[in-house]
């Protein structure tokens, strides 16, 4: 072999290994450029708006929700058929009698959309049974958040997630908690 053929062969040879080491750096940062664009661009790679400052306060937190524990109360939320457009809060005391006096606001977001958060103020429609206008039409897992003043006046707090995935019946729209 002469020493033209074998420069050839080196230069050739060089050439293909820096294109696949290329070849390999382009699909690594076309990867990542589909892999951020599905972060910024899909609501459902979203992270819970104001996690770190509820991160930070988990200790008062936790102490509101220990004076929620501390009531005893019962809570039942049903979705308000037809429309789905709110969702009813039925309180009872440990005797089973109901709550009445409260005020506060619900805040609630599917977990596919947790970016998407609705928010909105109890009203108190009769003794012990809060209302609260939010959309809850769409199937499938809800957080919920209360925070509260009781009658009292002590400030509470109460989270919890459900399932409303089934087709809207009349036992399917139903949550309770204790």
């Amino acid at each position: 072999m002469s020493v033209i053929e074998v420069a050839n062969r080196e230069r050739n040879s060089r050439r293909f290994w820096v294109l696949i080491i290329l070849g390999f750096f382009s699909l690594d940062i076309g990867i990542a450029v589909i892999a951020i664009s599905m972060a910024a661009g899909d609501p459902s790679f979203r992270s819970i708006p104001g996690f770190g400052e509820r991160a930070v306060a988990w200790d008062q937190r936790q102490a509101l929700k220990e004076v929620w524990d501390n009531q005893g109360w019962d809570i039942h939320v049903t979705r308000v058929s037809p429309k789905l457009d709110a969702v009813e809060i039925v309180l009872l005391s440990v005797n089973g009698e109901p709550v009445s006096g409260c005020t506060g606001t619900v805040t609630m977001f599917h977990y596919t959309r947790v970016a998407q958060q609705f928010r909105s103020p109890l009203t108190e429609i009769e003794p012990g049974r809060y209302r609260a206008s939010i959309d809850v039409s769409k199937p499938g897992m809800w957080n919920m958040e209360i925070d509260m003043l009781t009658p009292n006046q002590e400030k509470c707090w109460f989270e919890q997630s459900f399932d409303w995935s089934e087709v809207m019946s009349s036992t399917a729209n139903e949550g309770a908690f204790e």
